[in-house]
């Protein structure tokens, strides 16, 4: 049986990340992290809390981090 993938919220990702919100923010804009695939609103409302994929948020940073470096700053340039 597939585990169960919960929604946590962003303190709670950001602690298991060992990284601040705001780098949770950066990496977001930045594209790693995909709206309704990494993370998505509490509620269907513009301010309400973000919840994020633990499990689909690691492994987007570890593929993110074992790539070359210059690829990520091509991928920011555009």
């Amino acid at each position: 049986m597939a585990p169960t993938i919960s929604w946590v919220p962003q303190r709670t990702a950001a602690d298991h990340l060992g990284v601040s919100e705001r780098t949770i923010l950066r990496w977001r804009n930045a594209g790693l992290l995909k709206l309704g695939v990494h993370y998505r609103r509490k509620f269907p409302a513009v301010n309400s809390p973000l919840l994020y994929k633990l499990e689909l948020v690691d492994k987007a940073m570890t593929e993110a981090f074992a790539r070359d470096h210059r690829t990520l700053e091509l991928a920011e340039g555009s």
